[in-house]
């Protein structure tokens, strides 16, 4: 690396979370809601929003999501000295290809989507000036859009950071801040790691809760009546077959191998139950499904127990 370029890194990656300059590309769930954040808690110098949408963009500047914006992705990151890919991963992949050449020498550039491997391999064919680190927020809900963003979204949820050997610790250091700043706790992990980890407790759950809504359309064919009798556990199973279809297949897509892993270790699980009930092996049946109760009790107490932000 030439020593201007090092220089360039160096003044960059020591500027304070308040003098930074934020250009989000994408106004959805995830990128709206992180420049609310962003604009009402006063974080940044300045919070830009990128959309295909000038009707987003308009709302954005309308109801003070954001403090400017623009339709044009490569006039919106100029001069950033953050900036964030809230699309969908194959998506991000593609503005990687049509930015590089734009970023002010020392920008950080992070993407938010829900698989780390195939981003982390386009963000370091990225300029050696720049500093690339792949993120994943642990949160968000069914619907998507930039109607469903929220203040506080963020909040309490752990915020999953993989860094790149070109990315400077000065650079994970700041938006480290930038995640504690709404509410978020960073979490360093290695971008295999990630993926196969939240192929099990993410993508999986919405292929099965997704396989449970068809389950039940098919006997609503012979029991119309089934739906008026569906409450709360349905509700609570089905939810996330609610999510966004294109979102979610871009996770699939990118993330197959791993979830097709634990769909066979799922599917497994399944057919022991059957054949315990097939059985009537009653006590066998009992010991599996107290096991598994007191395995979700467990988490779910030390969830509650996971230190609360500030706000």
């Amino acid at each position: 690396m030439n020593e201007i370029s090092s220089m360039a890194r160096q003044a960059s990656s020591d500027l304070s979370l308040a003098d930074c300059r934020v250009a989000v590309v994408g106004l959805g769930l995830i990128g709206a809601s992180l420049c609310l954040d962003l604009t009402q808690l006063g974080i940044c110098r300045e919070v830009r929003g990128i959309s295909r949408s000038a009707q987003t963009v308009a709302m954005g500047i309308r109801n003070g999501v954001i403090h400017q914006g623009t339709t044009r992705l490569l006039s919106g990151i100029v001069g950033a000295d953050i900036v964030v890919l809230a699309t969908p991963v194959r998506a991000a992949i593609r503005q990687i290809r049509q930015i590089r050449d734009g970023l002010k020498d020392g920008a950080i550039v992070v993407d938010v989507g829900s698989t780390s491997s195939m981003i982390t391999e386009a963000l370091a064919t990225l300029p050696a000036h720049v500093h690339p680190i792949s993120t994943h927020p642990m949160t968000g809900k069914e619907t998507s859009g930039f109607d469903s963003a929220e203040a506080g979204l963020f909040a309490n949820a752990l915020w999953v950071l993989t860094p790149l050997p070109q990315t400077c610790p000065k650079a994970v250091v700041l938006f480290s801040q930038l995640v504690g700043a709404v509410g978020a706790h960073p979490l360093t992990l290695e971008a295999a790691k990630h993926d196969r980890m939240v192929s099990a407790i993410s993508h999986l759950p919405f292929l099965v809760s997704s396989a449970l809504v068809h389950t039940v359309a098919q006997v609503s064919k012979r029991e119309p009546e089934v739906w008026e009798l569906a409450a709360g556990g349905f509700r609570d199973m089905s939810r996330v077959a609610a999510s966004e279809v294109s979102m979610f297949l871009d996770i699939l897509m990118t993330n197959r191998r791993n979830i097709g892993q634990h769909l066979d270790l799922f599917m497994q699980e399944i057919v022991h139950l059957r054949q315990l009930l097939d059985e009537v092996n009653e006590e066998e049946l009992k010991k599996r499904l107290t096991a598994n109760r007191q395995t979700r009790m467990n988490w779910y107490a030390a969830y509650e127990a996971r230190p609360r932000s500030s706000l």
